[in-house]
């Protein structure tokens, strides 16, 4: 038992305290966030390297992150934007060194996009295009990481591994292994987006009101049949899969708000940027676990 002490009132009264103990720690409430600041949470400083809104904008834009350590090339649509905060972090900490590539409605593949604009569908196949030419003229660039939503491609599923493959053949022929992200979701535009379900549902009582079975949110997992199929082709340090289903999706029902109450998606698809961020130490964990980012 903790040692004790005498202490006397005023009264004359004795009181004993007990030397070394201490309250309890009162566990903070669940608490929701702002649904109108989730709402604008937009990945900030990437408005520069973001294109694909007009017709027209097929250059590769980049924005950078970082002055020290390894450094990665990001690629993706605007699912990968919307992750970026996350990989910012890292840069700032001075853990590694990004160059951020994305585009609207674009991801790092050979697949053409199902849209019925065709400029939309001509203008991702040219950005391509100027994407491999851009990795093809890059030095010491240590990996790729990539990441997009598979749902907008056109063609079956069977066809996403070797369509995406070719894409990164670029990369794999010159020995920069592909890390590939999973886990994006499509929450059904014909439904109320996460917030909007939040609005009628702020009890955290409540917020399970707004989940979701993982197979109706994460329609395909086109990084599966790319990895398998990159590291048959190139050797099993060629490709390699970050799956973070099991963090927004546990148990395989996919949550729109954190045990915290941080809510977790801006619309029916993007994660909000304060979320994105709070996955930067399983990123890290997860590109350090690959052996061949932070290795020599």
């Amino acid at each position: 038992m903790p040692a004790a002490r005498i202490v006397r009132r005023a009264t004359g009264a004795a009181l004993v305290v007990l030397l070394g103990s201490a309250l309890p720690a009162v566990a903070e409430k669940p608490r929701l966030s702002s649904i109108a600041a989730a709402e604008s949470d937009f990945a900030p400083g990437t408005r520069a390297c973001f294109n694909g809104s007009r017709s027209g904008q097929t250059r590769v834009l980049t924005c950078h992150y970082g002055r020290k350590g390894p450094r990665l090339l990001v690629i993706g649509d605007s699912h990968m934007r919307a992750l970026s905060p996350a990989f910012r972090r890292l840069a700032d900490q001075g853990k590694i060194r990004v160059t951020l590539i994305i585009r609207s409605r674009c991801g790092w593949s050979s697949r053409v996009v199902k849209n019925d604009t065709k400029w939309i569908r001509d203008d991702c196949q040219a950005w391509r295009k100027n994407v491999e030419r851009y990795i093809r003229k890059q030095r010491n660039v240590r990996a790729i990481v990539t990441h997009h939503r598979a749902s907008t491609m056109a063609g079956t599923y069977a066809q996403r591994g070797p369509d995406t493959v070719k894409s990164w053949r670029v990369a794999l022929k010159r020995r920069i292994p592909v890390i590939a992200l999973a886990g994006a979701a499509n929450w059904k535009s014909a439904g109320p987006s996460p917030t909007q379900c939040l609005r009628k549902n702020r009890a955290p009582r409540q917020w399970s009101n707004c989940a979701a079975p993982e197979r109706k949110v994460i329609t395909f997992d086109w990084s599966v049949p790319s990895v398998k199929l990159a590291r048959k082709q190139y050797g099993r340090r060629a490709a390699f899969r970050i799956n973070l289903r099991a963090e927004h999706c546990p148990k395989r029902v996919c949550r729109v708000v954190t045990p915290r109450g941080q809510i977790m998606y801006r619309d029916h698809q993007h994660l909000t940027a304060t979320y994105a961020r709070s996955l930067t130490p399983l990123i890290e964990s997860q590109l350090r676990a690959t052996g061949v980012v932070f290795g020599p």
